[in-house]
């Protein structure tokens, strides 16, 4: 087949809505979800509401930085040139960051129309994975990503944990407090406050939420529908799970009631009793859920890859010049 031929069949693809990036919005707890049109044919890796304002955006490949305008549409806020795939994003009181490849770092004082990269920052050589606020001090800010670094802001400097792990996923206390947990790809989890490494089997953590109805205890998902949960400081016990898609990401949809779990294969996981039994939520869709966040008051979103995920890899011109 020519590759016009190739080229043709995706653009027809992409006149499609449905081809898109997936966004699923929910305003109810998780009782219905609505697709929304993400306009995009790049994957989106993560998604943020804040709380107190309610702006949701959702960050992904190729520089992909998207916020959702009242009326339910998204629009693509990313400033020119932008080109590094992003990977999470975090919604505060007053600010917003990304993160990204290669060191990518941005933030956005007025609600996400318009953003600041951070040329300075100094870490290119290094994939940033998570981004987290303190809640109530949305200046103070933790970064996660590969080889085991940590950024805090309070200390202005990395965090010295010995530890060589992708951390991938990180929270914070939801009644305020520096983030203080991350998670990583071998099982590994560092406990910020503590100055901890804790050791959770050989599991390839994805995401974390704390368990809002008892302060420092969390809910960690991961590879194969691993999913942990903490009973106190260090002590760790796998809960039940319904799955073996991997899940990459969890929140509450309504704080102390119901957590949410996300995954490959359009997996929706669904626990009414903190993290300890789960149930399959099927909302239509097989493709792969990478994120989900939350208001904790019955809104939340979830976004995934697009029908072209991985298309480039199958075909025949890949790498080819002319």
């Amino acid at each position: 087949m020519s590759i016009t031929v190739y080229i043709a069949a995706i653009s027809i693809l992409y006149s499609q809505s449905s081809a898109s990036a997936l966004i699923f919005h929910t305003s109810d707890g998780g009782k219905n979800w609505a697709r929304e049109n993400s306009a995009t044919p790049n994957n989106l890796n993560g998604v943020s509401v804040d709380i107190v304002s309610g702006i949701a955006l959702a960050v992904g490949d190729k520089g992909t930085i998207l916020r959702r305008n009242e009326d339910g549409t998204w629009v693509n806020v990313s400033p020119d040139g932008l080109s590094a795939d992003l990977y999470s994003v975090a919604a505060g009181v007053s600010s917003i960051m990304c993160c990204g490849a290669d060191g990518t770092l941005l933030s956005s004082f007025d609600g996400g129309f318009s953003w600041r990269v951070w040329t300075d920052f100094g870490y290119e050589n290094t994939d940033l994975y998570s981004i987290n606020f303190d809640p109530t001090h949305p200046g103070s800010f933790l970064i996660a990503g590969e080889n085991g670094f940590i950024y805090s802001s309070e200390e202005g400097e990395l965090v010295q944990t010995g530890s060589s792990s992708d951390f991938i996923a990180s929270c914070g206390m939801l009644c305020g407090g520096f983030p203080e947990i991350v998670l990583g790809r071998d099982g590994t989890a560092y406990h910020i406050r503590s100055d901890v490494n804790y050791n959770i089997g050989d599991t390839v953590f994805r995401g974390a939420t704390e368990i809002v109805s008892g302060g420092g205890r969390y809910i960690a998902v991961g590879e194969n529908g691993a999913v942990y949960r903490s009973l106190s400081d260090g002590v760790w016990e796998s809960a039940s799970s319904v799955t073996t898609e991997n899940l990459n990401d969890v929140t509450y949809l309504v704080w102390g009631l119901t957590a949410c779990a996300v995954g490959d294969c359009g997996t929706v996981l669904v626990s009414d009793d903190n993290g300890l039994t789960w149930g399959i939520v099927d909302i239509g869709m097989s493709r792969d859920f990478t994120a989900i966040a939350g208001n904790g008051a019955g809104e939340a979103y979830i976004v995934g890859k697009s029908a072209f995920s991985g298309i480039l890899n199958i075909l025949p011109f890949r790498g080819a010049s002319h």
